[in-house]
């Protein structure tokens, strides 16, 4: 056997090593969540109650249906947390109806964290940093609450991993973005134009046949299933309710009674996702391009949790595999991380408003550590860094990537 060879073995086994690791620590770290926190007092309780309700051929959007299993679970609100997610969502919480309430809580923790390790062994598993991410703040928020966030940042890395060697699987990954579609107005917007100026379409009929598949399991539990939860959503008010994004801030500086302000952000982001898409449409890449494109998608969405930044977890580590990122952009980072972990800590809620800062510092983070996201890959990438290659293969162009492989010479955007 080569050293070379030798080296690599080496290299896999310290990888194979890695991962156990992280796996122990993940399973000892459910445990110990499952055991401290009491679920009624978790976002869990809500699709544990959905989910019994579902097995049961019962309306799952019921208000007095849930309140009284949330009530008898334990739950201290005063009223029912109802799972506002669309029917084609029911099939994820459907096996929590056949647990009870502690072990149902230790199978969706084990689900939810293997969502988490999963997308990271997909966006870069060469990457030796890939463990910090279960320290990021909206992972740790998820795991906290019982979020069911880390099924977006899932169908997200699911969606960059295949939309150019599966299109169709691209596609039907979408179906868990779409558990929560408000949060991807632009994304969207901007996949449905990517779609159709490259006549992708494929991808398009891998969402629509995910969709309809999982809307007619829910379907097949209960034949009303659209009314009840069309019923609920009017009388639930959620316009009423207070969530920490710029969007609310819009509509607080103008007019807080009027609800449709909040997706005006939304229609200014649509508007300069249209435009940036075109600009970059010749050598138009998710996995680079699609990094700035979320950050803004979430900094405009209508409404969220700050477990739903969990999805921004791609362009954070898009940025710190830039080879080329800024000085000081590590420790900006970990302080920035750092106060969320703090506000985590200590707000006891999601929907507290000292999460508004967050989606914002993100996206300031990563322009900073980018130089601006304007000429990403201009300076020579050494031949060895195959994965910022991969990563940064949009911003080039295929031509000036393979001539840059090759001979190691800077290449502009501009």
């Amino acid at each position: 056997m080569s050293s070379e060879q030798s080296g690599h073995s080496k290299t896999r086994r310290k990888r194979v090593l890695s991962l156990v690791v992280v796996v122990l620590v993940a399973f000892a770290g459910i445990l110990l969540l499952t055991v401290m926190q009491p679920p009624g007092k978790m976002d869990y309780i809500e699709y544990w109650s959905s989910g019994k309700l579902i097995v049961q051929h019962a309306n799952p959007y019921s208000p007095s249906k849930i309140f009284a299993l949330e009530s008898g679970a334990g739950a201290p609100y005063s009223r029912p947390l109802i799972m506002l997610n669309p029917p084609w969502a029911l099939f994820l919480v459907a096996p929590l109806g056949f647990c009870g309430i502690y072990g149902g809580l230790f199978l969706w923790q084990v689900v939810i964290i293997g969502c988490v390790i999963a997308s990271i062994l997909l966006l870069n598993r060469h990457a030796s940093h890939g463990p910090l991410a279960l320290v990021f703040a909206p992972v740790v928020a998820c795991l906290c609450s019982g979020q069911s966030a880390p099924f977006l940042l899932l169908g997200f890395v699911l969606f960059l991993h295949y939309h150019r060697s599966r299109p169709f699987v691209a596609g039907a990954s979408l179906l868990l973005m779409a558990i929560k579609p408000h949060l991807f107005l632009v994304f969207l917007a901007v996949l449905l134009i990517d779609c159709i100026y490259r006549r992708r379409f494929l991808i398009l009929a891998g969402a629509a046949s995910s969709l309809a598949a999982a809307t007619v399991v829910s379907l097949c539990f209960d034949p009303h299933i659209w009314s009840h939860y069309l019923e609920t959503v009017r009388g639930y008010q959620v316009q009423h309710a207070f969530l920490p994004t710029a969007s609310m801030l819009f509509r607080m500086a103008i007019d807080v009674r009027i609800f449709w302000l909040l997706f005006v952000p939304s229609l200014v982001g649509i508007v300069w996702g249209v435009w940036y898409y075109f600009r970059w449409k010749g050598s138009w890449d998710w996995k680079t391009h699609g990094m700035l494109l979320m950050l803004v998608t979430i900094l405009v969405s209508p409404y969220g949790f700050f477990s739903d930044e969990i999805v921004l977890l791609p362009s954070i580590a898009f940025a710190i595999v830039y080879p080329y990122r800024r000085k000081y952009s590590g420790w900006i980072l970990l302080i920035v991380n750092t106060a969320a972990l703090c506000v985590v800590a200590f707000s006891g809620k999601l929907t507290s408003p000292w999460f508004i800062w967050t989606p914002t510092a993100w996206l300031l983070w990563f322009l900073y550590a980018t130089r601006g996201f304007r000429r990403v890959g201009e300076q020579a990438i050494p031949a060895s860094d195959t994965v910022q290659i991969a990563s940064l293969e949009g911003a080039y162009g295929v031509r000036t990537l393979e001539r840059n492989s090759r001979n190691g010479s800077p290449a502009s955007l501009l």
